[in-house]
Parts: structure tokens; C-alpha cells; sequence
């Protein structure tokens, strides 16, 4: 099969990586792959890195010469299918279907508004949330989206040095006995960091030596500020640090005792699969896909989103019980194997790609 994968967006998030991960996993499957994203981001270093055939766009659809270049490419390489990632990609991938008459699959890793939705010709949603999210809101068929869950490669925990953990606490200035509480991802408001800053002193009452690691670019310079101001109030500052961007997740797992998700919304959090492929426990709140994930009681602990007291007190009875955290991460990590690991869910994803090309050339 010949897929073109469109996605937009320069920098790193979970739909990029989500891609490139795709990507690559196709590839390996024996079908021939085309990228095509900005010149400049992150996923086109790397997908080239790996001899992808990468087709640099800023994907602008007016005037319409770009349109009109890329849908050459689709025709030059007879492209079976195209599948697009985030919003500028889908619309550019929903009017490149109109233009060549290929088909579209949209792979719907948010929940927004966006009337284009309707018109690929399959979609898949990431969880459950997602899909009647789409289906309620953007008005797509029942029949034109199913839900295949967002996926990781479980096998980079198992690839992670035995001595990362130690390494890393070292380089944070958290010694072996202290409890480490990690969160990780974009620094704004949606994800919520602020309520988990304020819900340390209820933690630290508890369990005094514990600290916080907050990993993640800070996208939002004012509320950074606001979260560090409300730490300061609250006399946690010293306890909390901020590592900013890192490339090692998969290392920083391994140094922490407990992951936390503070979001406010989510679709399906990759960073609370990939806390559960590194057997770690998890504490997140009841939004979006996270209950898709999280089992209460077997895997990790939900909680009310917003709510700092109800966290502070997952937390605290967490980390109060390290059998019942080893055991919650050993279920995580068997959860993700079965349900949300590259080899169970890549080819569900190759099955309706090729479904979908194979429906247009009957047609």
C-alpha cells in the first residue's frame, strides 16, 4: 500500500509523535510511505533520519498552488491513501481528496469544532471520548469513524539503562529515599499543573521528603508564572522542580515512584501509557480518554478534574502503600501490552487504511 502521511505543526507533541511512530511501523509492515509536513519540524529531521520520503509544506491552502503541487506528488507516486494528523493537515488532506480524488483518513487526536470532520472518508478516533465527541459535535457517520486507541512502543522502557534511574535522581538532587512525583507535558493551563502545586502541602504533610519533577516545555509564560507564584505562596517552591523540555521520558520514568496527570482535558494521554509501560502507577483525573486507560483500583487512581484535595489525597495514599504501587504498575504495564502497544493496534490502523483505498477503487 501506498500511504502519504500529512501532519501539521513544527514542534513535538503526541500527535507528532504518534506519526512518526506510525510511520515507521508501516514502513516495516512493506508499505511504501510519503511525509509530508513543514521543512522546519521536528518530525521531518527525524522521519528523513530514517529514509522517509519527506515532502516539505507549509500546507497553506489559498492561493491554491500548494494544493496543486502536492496533489501532483499524490498523483507522480500513486498514492493509495492519504492520512492526515492535526487540524491544518486535515483540512489540507479533506481538500487534496476533493482535488485528486484519493482517499482521506483522518486520525482525530483532539476534540474540536471543525465542520471539515465530515467530509474524509473515514476517521479514527483515539478513544472513545473522541469518537462521540465527533460524531455529537462535527456530525461524522456512524458508519465513517471508529475508535483505535492512541498506542505507544512499550518496548522503549525495557530499553532504558539500569542505571537511569540513579543518573537521573542524581542530576535532580533527589536522593533514593525521597518520593518522586513526576508529571509530564505541556506547560498550560488545560493540563492542569496548577492543581497539583496546590495540592503539595497536603502531600508534604504526609510524606515531608516527597518532591515534585515537572517535565515539559512552558509553552505559556504566564501561567508558568502564575504556578510558580501560587508555589511560593504556598511554601512548596523548594520541593517542586522544573526540568523543562526533555527528549528522555522513557529515562525520567524510570526515576520517578509515581506519574500524575492533572489535566483538564485529555483525548488519550500517551504520556499516561507510556507511565504505564515503565510499570509505574498512576494518579489522573476523570477526563476524556484517561478512564479508557486507568482502571481504578488495578492500574491507578481517578479523580475529579480541578479538584487539588481529592489528587493530594490519591497522592498521599499512594505513595503511603509501595506494594499496591508495584503491584498497580506490573498491571499497568500488561495493559498496555495488550491493549495499547504498537503491535496490537498498528495493524488496525494498516486493516482500515487499506479498507478505505480499497473501497475507492471498487467504486
Amino acid at each position: 500500500m501506498n500511504v502519504m502521511e500529512i501532519v501539521s505543526n513544527t514542534g513535538m507533541n503526541g500527535a507528532i509523535k504518534h506519526c512518526l511512530t506510525l510511520t515507521r511501523e508501516l514502513r516495516q509492515r512493506g508499505n511504501r510511505l510519503t511525509l509530508v509536513c513543514h521543512g522546519d519540524a521536528w518530525i521531518a529531521e527525524q522521519a528523513a533520519a530514517e529514509g522517509v520520503d519527506v515532502v516539505a509544506s507549509d500546507l497553506h491552502r489559498w492561493p491554491t498552488d500548494e494544493l496543486r503541487r502536492i496533489a501532483a506528488i499524490v498523483r507522480e507516486k500513486k498514492i493509495d491513501v492519504i492520512h492526515t494528523h492535526m487540524s491544518r493537515a486535515h483540512f489540507f488532506g479533506v481538500l487534496l481528496r476533493w482535488l485528486c480524488k484519493v482517499p482521506c483518513v483522518a486520525t482525530a487526536h483532539n476534540r474540536l469544532f471543525q465542520p471539515h470532520w465530515m467530509f474524509n472518508d473515514h476517521v479514527i478516533a483515539v478513544s472513545e471520548a473522541t469518537r462521540r465527541y465527533h460524531q455529537s459535535y462535527n456530525l461524522v457517520r456512524s458508519s465513517r469513524i471508529e475508535t483505535i486507541y492512541n498506542f505507544i512502543d512499550h518496548r522503549r522502557a525495557r530499553r532504558v539503562p539500569g542505571d537511569a534511574r540513579a543518573r537521573v535522581r542524581d542530576a535532580f538532587g533527589v536522593d533514593d529515599s525521597s518520593p518522586l512525583i513526576g508529571t509530564i507535558g505541556l506547560i498550560r493551563a488545560k493540563k492542569g499543573q496548577i492543581h497539583l502545586v496546590r495540592a503539595m502541602p497536603r502531600i508534604l504533610a504526609e510524606c515531608p521528603r516527597a518532591r515534585l519533577l515537572i517535565v515539559g516545555s512552558e509553552i505559556d509564560d504566564a501561567y508558568v508564572s502564575q504556578v510558580k507564584a501560587v508555589a511560593d505562596r504556598l511554601g512548596v517552591g523548594a520541593n517542586i522542580t522544573w526540568s523543562g523540555h526533555r527528549d528522555d521520558a522513557a529515562e525520567i520514568m524510570s526515576a520517578l515512584d509515581l506519574c500524575v496527570s492533572s489535566s483538564l482535558e485529555e483525548n488519550l494521554s500517551t504520556v499516561i501509557l507510556e507511565a504505564m509501560a515503565a510499570a509505574l502507577p498512576v494518579v489522573a483525573t476523570s477526563v476524556g480518554g484517561n478512564p479508557e486507560c486507568v482502571v481504578p483500583g488495578t492500574t491507578g487512581t481517578l479523580v475529579p478534574p480541578g479538584d487539588s484535595n481529592a489528587l493530594g489525597r490519591a497522592i498521599v495514599d499512594m505513595l503511603s502503600d509501595p506494594e499496591r504501587c508495584r503491584r498497580f504498575g506490573e498491571a499497568g504495564r500488561e495493559r498496555v501490552r495488550n491493549h495499547f502497544s504498537t503491535e496490537r493496534v498498528i495493524p488496525r490502523i494498516e486493516a482500515t487504511l487499506e479498507r478505505v483505498a480499497q473501497r475507492r477503487r471498487a467504486a
